[in-house]
């Protein structure tokens, strides 16, 4: 008898609710793996994180648990989370996310803070066993940790933690995966520094690797996003000698397969299900509140003073393009809320000198700010916008290259070196290329588990705050 088998994986990452490829995804886990197994092959299905986003109407409307259901419909085996799992649900609600799971959920690095366990939906490692060969699985997810400590998490830096087990776990395995919602550079540093890992199957960073890329003697994988495709590791593992001779990557388009119909029909129950959930009616609006990015609108205005209002700072700032849709007057639904700001982004609050407020105006008012487009960082618009503001004043020269006049902060001129207390989305907090003067300020602090669409919720009836949001803060010279 051969000492050599193949192993498959398939693998997804970073899906992000889109729910419109997943009757395609399982299509093609199941049919592969029913044809693999039967030419007496190995398979494992995993999913690396940020399979939910509550941008979805069912996502949003069972805190993710329509995404559990989906990952067992689907035939998968193991999962990490990634920070749309971790960061935009409370803990009790993560805690309640796996409850139904017929997966396993692998996850070394998030632990409890009293006790520094792993959650109870979680193991540190699996290993999955195939008759005498036995692989282990590995995962860790991207270590935010001033957001997961508020939440009531310890986010623990993942290097150390892999080292350890890695050492531990190699001596006894045929092959050492590790799932890792970190990003494709850091996957490239953990491939450097630690022998002995076999495969990482990446996420995050978006980056769609059709080859998969050697580093060492670590194959490297990922997906890109949206379900756009799905990746075919083989391994050739010698049992005798416990090691991976061979590794390949390849990436499949769902597409090429046909619609699993019992997924597709679950689907379209939760879809109608989450529309009648989420039409309950959150708030009144006095008065129509009407999208506009490319100037000074009360709609933006609103968004700026509602962060501000939250989170009791002196002054506040949302770029307009975080607005998708309009707001008629009358009674507003979760639903459209969730529409018009679909984004996973929290209020956050940051110290600035008065001289730093003045350069982040600065750069906020330039027309290349305003048009440019955004990515990633849970925004989930177009462009940035025309920045809303409140508590502040800016009169600015309208000039091809925007110079600002005077600041003024409750009526009062601006001091230099007066520390102010500045609310806005954390988006710009992760992203030093947007404003990066924001970056340099001191005491951050996030509100969190709260999205934008839920502060709105709470201060669309405060009809002062509505109704000052028509009285502009700009004023061009």
């Amino acid at each position: 008898m051969t000492s050599t088998c193949t192993l498959h994986i398939l693998h997804t990452n970073d899906l992000h609710s889109h729910f419109e490829q997943m009757p395609h995804i399982a299509a093609l886990l199941k049919e592969e793996r029913s044809r693999w197994e039967a030419q007496g092959e190995h398979v494992l299905t995993v999913d690396i994180g940020d399979h939910l986003d509550r941008m979805s109407e069912p996502t949003e409307a069972t805190w993710g648990k329509a995404n559990t259901q989906i990952l067992n419909r689907s035939g998968y085996q193991y999962a990490t989370i990634g920070n749309n799992e971790g960061l935009t649900l409370t803990k009790a609600q993560l805690n309640q996310l796996y409850q139904q799971a017929d997966f396993t959920v692998v996850l070394s690095n998030l632990r409890e803070p009293q006790t520094g366990e792993i959650p109870p939906w979680a193991v540190s490692h699996a290993i999955h066993r195939f008759g005498d060969v036995q692989v282990a699985i590995l995962a860790v997810t991207a270590p935010f940790t001033p957001a997961y400590r508020q939440l009531g998490w310890d986010a623990l830096a993942p290097g150390a933690i892999l080292l350890e087990q890695v050492a531990a776990l190699r001596p006894h395995v045929d092959a050492v995966v590790l799932l890792s919602h970190l990003g494709y550079q850091l996957d490239v540093e953990l491939a450097e520094q630690i022998e002995g890992i076999d495969v990482i199957l990446g996420a995050h960073t978006h980056h769609l690797l059709e080859h998969g890329q050697q580093v060492g003697s670590t194959l490297i994988a990922q997906t890109g996003k949206f379900g756009q495709r799905v990746g075919h590791i083989t391994l050739s593992i010698d049992h005798q000698s416990s090691r991976v001779t061979a590794a390949n990557a390849e990436v499949l388009d769902p597409l090429d397969y046909p619609e699993d119909t019992a997924v597709r029909a679950f689907l379209a129950q939760e879809f109608r299900q989450a529309e009648e959930l989420l039409t309950n009616t959150v708030a009144q609006l006095p008065v129509d509140f009407q999208l506009d990015w490319e100037k000074e609108s009360p709609f933006a205005t609103f968004l700026a003073a509602s962060i501000r209002a939250w989170t009791k700072a002196d002054v506040g700032m949302a770029n307009s393009g975080l607005l998708l849709t309009g707001l008629p007057a009358g009674p507003v639904t979760k639903l459209e809320l969730l529409r018009c700001l679909p984004h996973p982004i929290n209020p956050c609050v940051v110290t600035l000198t008065g001289a730093q407020l003045a350069k982040v105006m600065e750069r906020a008012i330039q027309p290349d700010f305003i048009h440019k487009e955004l990515r990633g960082f849970g925004f989930r618009g177009k462009v940035a916008g025309w920045m809303g503001i409140d508590g502040m004043t800016v009169e600015y020269r309208d000039t091809p290259d925007r110079t600002i006049k005077q600041i003024k902060i409750d009526g009062h001129p601006l001091e230099p070196a007066r520390a102010y207390r500045v609310a806005t989305v954390d988006m710009f907090m992760y992203n030093r290329r947007l404003l990066p003067e924001l970056l340099d300020g001191e005491d951050t602090r996030f509100f969190l588990p709260e999205v934008l669409r839920e502060v709105l919720a709470a201060t669309l009836g405060n009809e002062a705050i509505v109704q000052t949001s028509f009285t502009p803060r700009y004023t061009r010279c």
